[in-house]
């Protein structure tokens, strides 16, 4: 059974009395393990596809299942829950809290899903499954848990935000252009976190960019464009 399946997903927005696909058919199949690119142009639905598959958004036809479980049979409830205990996101622009620091952004996460802070009381504990604080080590980011976004560089930003993606130990990550806001050198950083990841602990990853370079990480690569998927 794949860990990510779409059906024929179809998904179009309405502007005034015009409606505008942004999908068309979409069917795609994502084994656990694999690390597949989606590059496309701005607008050609990449993006969309992401929200979709993420349960951010509806599709406006066909069918959705994230590790077994259809997004049509689920409530609200169950779809947000699902997203929560299933899903990472990692997005372009970092989304961490500017209070909070770095320790706490990536904490509230783990709180938020009802788990316990992953990063308090004994290291070893959370050594055990390979997350916590080996992920933190594995991040680069034991040296600047205390600080707060302001005080870190774009490319430490970025990985706090993985590190708060991952922290709950999700089947997928989703990745929407990680390494948009970022220059060559925090961009390899990221990419190569990303394969090291998908490699060495088996993470499932779908990553959409418009760079070849970014996408030719990936194990599968897909192209879109105006919301038809098709094989690079």
């Amino acid at each position: 059974m794949a860990l990510v399946e779409l059906e024929r997903v179809s998904k179009s927005y309405r502007m005034g009395a015009v409606e505008v696909p942004a999908l068309r058919e979409v069917s795609l199949a994502i084994a656990a393990g694999e690390f597949v690119a989606i590059i496309g142009a701005s607008g050609s639905g990449k993006s969309t596809l992401l929200h979709v598959i993420g349960g951010l958004t509806p599709p406006s036809a066909g069918a959705i299942r994230i590790d077994g479980h259809d997004y049509g049979r689920l409530s609200d409830a169950g779809r947000t829950d699902l997203r929560r205990r299933a899903i990472g996101f990692v997005f372009q622009r970092f989304n961490l809290l500017p209070t909070l620091t770095a320790r706490d952004n990536i904490e509230l996460a783990r709180s938020l899903s009802g788990g316990e802070p992953a990063l308090n009381g004994e290291p070893r504990e959370a050594r055990a499954d390979g997350y916590g604080w080996n992920l933190v080590e594995r991040l680069g980011l034991t040296a600047r848990l205390g600080h707060r976004p302001a005080e870190l560089s774009g490319g430490e930003q970025q990985r706090v935000a993985i590190a708060r993606a991952l922290i709950n130990r999700p089947r997928i990550l989703l990745a929407d252009e990680p390494t948009g806001n970022l220059d060559s050198v925090n961009s390899e950083a990221v990419l190569r976190i990303f394969s090291e990841l998908n490699r060495e602990l088996g993470q499932t990853l779908l990553m959409i960019t418009h760079n070849p370079e970014a996408a030719a990480r990936a194990s599968r690569i897909l192209h879109i464009r105006d919301g038809l998927l098709q094989p690079a």
